[in-house]
């Protein structure tokens, strides 16, 4: 399926391009990414449709095209994303597995009641010097990227009374969650990857004991692992997490 997009500095009704020019490391050249998509409507919680990705080398070639559109009761559509991301449809170009290559990232949900944001990622492979897709990145809610401890953090995507997160790193190709702090009304369980499995270090319940509640999140706030009252824990979606994702 192909559009016909036209370039546009603000993300106006009808089709949207963005762009960005970068390197993936200081050695080599620089290439052309471009994001295409359909802005239906000015309000910024109005859908939008991202509707894919092109990567241009150097010479012009193309060396990585996704195509997110689809046909339903009629009509072309794409990623769900609200208009106020339509602008640069979450295109990054960034180290998303801390090996000194940068990456891309496109966002491929942002919406719904908690208004949560999710990625397509293709990583390079230095090997074939090429693009390849990494599921694995794609189920990561709202991640923010910690290259000083080659991690990254994701918040969100669960009910009203969940306040942890999750804690990935990129393990022999995948990223796996490394630490996972699960909350609800009731209580909180931890846990941590040892030895490949995920094994439960610490549990409260806490019932409707406020107290120990706002106990248990005062220690997570203060803890040197968890931080949860550091900014990079994001619930929504948005510009505002663009400096947790890095690059360009």
């Amino acid at each position: 399926m192909t559009l016909e997009p036209t370039d546009s500095p603000d993300p106006l009704p009808g089709l949207h391009t963005y762009e960005i020019q970068a390197r993936l490391h200081e050695s080599m050249p620089e290439y052309r990414f471009v994001a295409t998509g359909a802005v239906q409507g000015e309000d910024e919680w109005m859908y939008g449709f991202v509707m894919g990705l092109n990567v241009y080398n150097e010479n012009g070639e193309s060396i990585l095209s996704a195509d997110f559109s689809e046909i339903l009761e009629g009509k072309v559509i794409g990623y769900h994303v609200y208009n106020g991301m339509m602008d640069t449809m979450g295109l990054h170009v960034t180290d998303v597995n801390f090996d000194g290559y940068k990456d891309v990232i496109i966002l491929n949900s942002f919406g719904g009641a908690h208004s949560n944001t999710w990625y397509d990622c293709w990583l390079w492979n230095t090997e074939t010097s090429s693009f390849a897709a990494s599921k694995s990145f794609a189920e990561i809610c709202n991640p923010a990227l910690d290259a000083g401890k080659e991690c990254i953090y994701s918040a969100g995507g669960s009910g009203a009374g969940y306040w942890g997160g999750s804690i990935y790193k990129f393990i022999d190709g995948e990223y796996v969650v490394t630490n996972k702090l699960d909350t609800d009304w009731y209580g909180l369980v931890e846990r941590k990857l040892i030895n490949g499995k995920m094994e439960i270090v610490r549990e409260v319940s806490y019932g409707e004991d406020k107290q120990i509640l706002e106990r248990e999140q005062e220690y997570y706030k203060n803890s040197e692992l968890w931080q949860l009252d550091h900014p990079h824990w994001y619930w929504l979606g948005g510009h505002h997490a663009d400096q947790w994702l890095g690059g360009e």
